[in-house]
C-alpha cells in the first residue's frame, strides 16, 4: 500500500495574515445617524428659506454678548408695527447698500425706527422703515456662524486632501493621512480667521494715569489681557473691558497682550480635542492577525 505525504505548498499558511478592522455595527449606525441628521438639517433649512427666512454671521463686535462675533442670525420677515423697543432687528440702508446691520431698537417715533449697537456709543445715523427691515432674528445661535465662514477652506482643503490620498491602496495609510489632512486644513482655517482669540480695541483716551483702552473680546474662548505695564482684563465673548496703561514705548505706543483664559476643566477638555486625531489614527491603524484555517 502506497502512502502519501501532503506537502505544503508555501509557508505563508502558518503565517498571521494582517488585514484592517472591518466596520463594526456601531460605526455603520453613526454613519446613518449622521446621514439622517444632515437629511433633517436639510430639509429644515429648505423650509426655512422658503418662508423667506434669511441668515447671517455677524462680523463686527457691535452688539456685544448679546450676539458676538462668529453668531449665526435666523431672521424672518417681521412687520415693523409689531416691533418695540428693545427688540433686534437686521436691516440695510441706501448708506451702505450689500451691508446687512443687526443692531437693537432703542427709540421709535412717528418717523421709523432708531437704532444703535449695545456697545456703540452712538446712535446709528438712519431712521428705518419698512423698507430697511430685513427681519427679526427668530433665532441667534453664538459660534455657529464661524462654521459657516470656515465652510469654503474646509470644502477646498477636503477635496484636495481626498483626491491626493486616493492614490494610496493601503487603507490604513490613505486613511490616516486623511485624518491628519483634514486637522490641517482645521488650522489653516483657524490661523485665518482667528476665531478662538481676538481681542478689538474700541476706544483710548488719555488721563493723567495713562492710556485708558476700552477692549472687546471677539474670539470664542474667555482670555485674559494684560497691558505691558498696566493692568488685566478677564472677557468672555462679546464682553467689554478696561484696561490701564501706564507704560508706552518710545514711539508712544502700547501693547497689549491676550491669552486664552480657561479653568483645569476647561483646558482638559481642549488637550482632549486635540488629541481626537491621534486616537483615530491609532483606531484606524490597528489590525488583528487573522489565521488561516
Amino acid at each position: 500500500m502506497s502512502q502519501t505525504a501532503a506537502i505544503p505548498l508555501s509557508g505563508t499558511l502558518d503565517r498571521p495574515i494582517l488585514r484592517g478592522r472591518a466596520v463594526s455595527r456601531s460605526e455603520t449606525v453613526l454613519a446613518w445617524t449622521v446621514a439622517a441628521l444632515a437629511a433633517v438639517l436639510l430639509g429644515a433649512a429648505v423650509l426655512f428659506l422658503s418662508a423667506g427666512g434669511r441668515w447671517f454671521v455677524v462680523e463686527t463686535p457691535s452688539m456685544g454678548v448679546a450676539a458676538p462675533v462668529g453668531t449665526l442670525v435666523l431672521d424672518m420677515p417681521v412687520d415693523v408695527a409689531t416691533l418695540d423697543v428693545g427688540d433686534i432687528v437686521s436691516f440695510e440702508t441706501d448708506a451702505n447698500p450689500g451691508v446687512v446691520y443687526t443692531h437693537r431698537i432703542i427709540a421709535i417715533d412717528a418717523d421709523g425706527l432708531h437704532t444703535r449697537g449695545d456697545i456703540n456709543g452712538a446712535t446709528d445715523p438712519w431712521t428705518l422703515t419698512q423698507r430697511d427691515v430685513i427681519g427679526a432674528p427668530v433665532l441667534l445661535v453664538p459660534h455657529l456662524g464661524w462654521l459657516f465662514r470656515a465652510a469654503p477652506i474646509l470644502l477646498v482643503g477636503t477635496l484636495l486632501i481626498w483626491t491626493f490620498t486616493n492614490a494610496f491602496t493601503d487603507r490604513v495609510t490613505r486613511t490616516c493621512l486623511r485624518i491628519a489632512g483634514g486637522a490641517l486644513t482645521t488650522s489653516y482655517a483657524a490661523f485665518v480667521l482667528k476665531p478662538f482669540v481676538n481681542v478689538t480695541t474700541i476706544t483710548n483716551t488719555s488721563s493723567p494715569r495713562g492710556v485708558e483702552a476700552t477692549i472687546v473680546s471677539s474670539g470664542i474662548f474667555p482670555v485674559r489681557v494684560e497691558a505691558h505695564g498696566g493692568t488685566t482684563a478677564h472677557l468672555v465673548d462679546g464682553e467689554v473691558g478696561r484696561v490701564v496703561i501706564h507704560e508706552l514705548t518710545d514711539n508712544g505706543h502700547y501693547q497689549l497682550t491676550s491669552n486664552i483664559d480657561l479653568d483645569p476643566v476647561g483646558w482638559a477638555a481642549l488637550i482632549a480635542v486635540c488629541l481626537v486625531p491621534l486616537v483615530l489614527c491609532l483606531a484606524v491603524g490597528r489590525v488583528e492577525p487573522v489565521r488561516a484555517s
